[in-house]
């Protein structure tokens, strides 16, 4: 009896070891479940702060300088309140490559063009429907142009807002091939003269980068550059090809 007893006892003892055993395995699992679900608690609230923070801070753009250099502002930053002659000569350029040049995608390249123009002058060019056939007759075609500035002379006007900038002068624009098959390279270069009246508005993102809009344009393509002088001695501006240009105001 004294033997049966002794032996309940030993296993009530090894029973009430294991259960202890058990009962510290299972907080430990549970200390090391709750520390987890707290570390990635951590994680996921910092992945999105870090996500709203980003959302929040204003997209960097990159834009030029009055020297020409890149430079980035932010989108809640001033940039200019007058334009420049970096300015003057990025915007030209790109407007009259769009406006004169061809591409399979001219329809892209005038709606671009046609956005730098004044709303007065946007409109009359519209009711005029002075590209239809030009689109008509590049769209998708495999051709393509690219328009070089070779002088720009400041007639009148000045780089403040709210004032009208009056530019005249050269480019040639030289014709190719989208897809050079037989590496042909430039086909034909013309020469181009024009004369513009810019409005000088606020430089912003949202309105326009360079701070211009074309309230008047006039473009003639004449060829070669025989023809160009002939043009020019004609109208009395031979000045644009007569040495080293010059950017003054008349």
């Amino acid at each position: 009896m004294t033997t049966e007893r002794k032996t309940r006892d030993s296993e009530k003892f090894f029973i009430a070891m294991k259960m202890k055993d058990i009962e510290k395995i299972r907080k430990t699992s549970f200390f090391f479940m709750v520390s987890a679900l707290a570390f990635l608690f951590f994680i996921t609230a910092s992945a999105l702060f870090i996500a709203f923070a980003v959302t929040m801070k204003p997209t960097p753009v990159i834009a030029f300088d009055s020297e020409g250099k890149r430079a980035v502002f932010s989108g809640n930053e001033t940039i200019h309140d007058e334009t420049s002659k970096v300015r003057v000569h990025r915007f030209i350029s790109e407007f009259i490559e769009k406006f004169e040049g061809v591409s399979p995608n001219i329809d892209e390249d005038l709606t671009v063009a046609y956005n730098m123009l004044t709303p007065r002058f946007r409109q009359i060019l519209l009711d005029k429907s002075v590209h239809r056939e030009k689109i008509e007759l590049w769209r998708n075609k495999n051709f393509q142009t690219k328009f070089n500035l070779l002088t720009l002379k400041f007639v009148k006007g000045s780089f403040s807002v709210g004032s009208t900038l009056t530019v005249e002068g050269i480019g040639e624009m030289l014709f190719k091939n989208v897809i050079d098959y037989n590496n042909e390279g430039v086909q034909k270069k013309d020469f181009v003269y024009f004369s513009a009246i810019l409005v000088v508005t606020p430089v912003s993102f949202d309105l326009s980068p360079d701070g211009l809009f074309v309230e008047f344009y006039k473009g003639s393509v004449l060829g070669d550059y025989r023809s160009l002088r002939a043009f020019l001695m004609e109208q009395k501006k031979e000045y644009l090809i007569e040495g080293e240009s010059r950017e003054v105001f008349e």
